[in-house]
């Protein structure tokens, strides 16, 4: 039933507005099941009107997923950071505020509800420091740059534009010594003079 909207999308944009629009047909369609009902409410919408959906504080949300969603700025290239990866969203959004979706073995980055690329994560055994990040599939997005690319990034091939890029580990912090002694600024005598 569904099909027919969404055969026709071309982008993830599309495809949204398909299913919110398929969303809002059955739920305003006279149904079936609703035919022999008293008080003639006949669509989904008219039976169940009356039930309001509980809703959250933000700082609650953000408390009850602090370990799966990230919020990160995309840099000048459309690169997030984290847990020392670089990690590929949309160059478009440079500067933009990103989600990153930590599932299972997967993390995706979203802007605005819009997945812009996934990547497969592989964990170190026991720990919860990625290894490394395969399989990186990135999304059409309706955020295009003002100006065209000179080349299209997939000609360089699957190795040629990294899409994420380990970073190198923070170095430990060197203990600094004082080279000398300072001496003392003024003598003991002369300040309490």
């Amino acid at each position: 039933m569904a099909d027919f909207h969404f055969a026709k999308a071309e982008s993830w944009a599309e495809l949204v507005r398909a299913h919110a629009r398929w969303v809002e047909e059955f739920n305003n369609q006279s149904h079936w099941a609703h035919r022999n009902r008293e008080d003639g409410r006949r669509s989904p919408s008219e039976v169940l009107g009356w039930v309001a959906g509980v809703r959250y504080r933000e700082e609650d949300l953000e408390r009850a997923f602090f370990s799966e969603r990230f919020s990160r700025v995309l840099d000048s290239l459309g690169y997030a950071t984290w847990r020392r990866w670089r990690v590929y969203g949309e160059e478009g959004l440079a500067g933009e505020e990103a989600a990153l979706w930590l599932r299972e073995k997967t993390l995706t980055l979203e802007y605005e509800s819009e997945p812009l690329s996934r990547y497969e994560v592989q964990f170190l055994p026991g720990t919860e420091k990625p290894r490394a990040l395969a399989r990186p599939r990135l999304f059409e997005t309706s955020h295009a740059l003002p100006q065209m690319r000179l080349f299209r990034l997939d000609a360089l091939g699957e190795a040629g534009w990294l899409k994420a890029l380990r970073l190198a580990d923070y170095s430990p912090r060197r203990l600094r010594r004082p080279e000398s002694l300072q001496e003392v600024l003024f003598p003991y005598h002369e300040a309490w003079g």
